[in-house]
């Protein structure tokens, strides 16, 4: 597991990638949102809101269930970027609701607002996230924004569990799925 450095008043911070490809993953349900600062909390929530929100009604959940968009439990890790005006979060619902693979959103915030970085068409899941459990910051070659590897919950042909790698990388102003490094699969599943 990655250790994390904390900063007072920004929350936990991700450090660079240190090990092998795809073998330090830091479990997305570890970093309480609760300790990012009001005002990002408040821009990631706002940012989030048409996504949470096309959650809930997909899965049949309504304001009368008693669903409250401000009481959503999120999870967010604070990842570095060469980037001084913005601050870049992986967010993660791990409600019951989605088993193991929580819904996961990349959100870049600056002094203005938040906004959702998963590209429209590449959301495989309502709400334009991706899923999983886990991640890992593969590389930072594409400027200020790293790569970055998602795992989720998967299973072998034929049967058994395994974690299966998604990576993406940012193509514009938007995060993209991207060909995970060679031995990705191989070291998730070996550690």
């Amino acid at each position: 597991m990655l250790f994390l450095a904390e900063k007072r008043g920004q929350g936990q911070v991700l450090p660079p990638n240190t090990g092998d490809t795809c073998s330090n993953v830091t479990m997305l349900d570890s970093r309480p949102f609760s300790v990012l600062s009001t005002s990002v909390k408040s821009e990631i929530r706002k940012a989030l809101a048409p996504d949470i929100l096309a959650f809930a009604k997909a899965t049949g959940i309504s304001r009368e269930d008693g669903f409250d968009l401000d009481k959503v439990r999120l999870d967010a890790l604070q990842i570095p970027v060469n980037n001084k005006k913005n601050k870049l979060y992986i967010v993660h619902w791990g409600d019951m609701l989605f088993g193991v693979n929580g819904a996961i959103w990349i959100v870049e915030v600056n002094s203005h607002k938040g906004r959702n970085l998963i590209a429209p068409d590449e959301g495989r899941n309502r709400g334009r996230s991706f899923s999983g459990w886990g991640m890992q910051t593969l590389s930072s070659e594409n400027g200020s924004y790293p790569e970055l590897m998602f795992a989720s919950k998967g299973y072998y042909a034929g049967g058994g569990a395994k974690a299966d790698a998604q990576c993406v990388r940012k193509v514009g102003a938007f995060y993209k799925i991207n060909t995970c490094p060679a031995g990705c699969d191989d070291n998730l599943n070996s550690r």
